[in-house]
């Protein structure tokens, strides 16, 4: 009779991690291309645009991570041409990784 507690303790700690393991595939990665119009360094945001006009701005923390002739937030200027690998995280676009070009 013991064995049944501990079988259920089993399956629902598999049920948990499985379902924390589909949430995070959930959050899909998707990439923006684009012209830097404001770095604000203070507030760790970065906002680029597309030659389409459409806009984003982008949360950028120690996570991230810079490949390119620019290695940090405070490398990048307005005008710079770069690639952002981000995804969306508490209603913020993350940036997970910036290219610059």
């Amino acid at each position: 009779m013991e064995r049944k507690p501990m079988r259920l303790a089993v399956i629902c700690v598999v049920a948990l991690l499985l379902s924390v393991t589909f949430a995070g595939l959930t959050q899909a990665e998707e990439q923006f291309a684009g012209e830097v119009l404001k770095v604000d360094t203070a507030a760790k945001k970065l906002t680029v645009k597309k030659p389409d006009g459409n806009r984003f701005t982008f949360v950028v923390d120690d996570k991230t991570a810079f490949a390119g002739n620019r290695k940090s937030l405070q490398d990048l200027t307005k005008g710079d041409r770069v690639t952002v690998d981000f995804q969306m995280s508490a209603g913020q676009y993350q940036a997970l990784r910036i290219a610059s070009q």
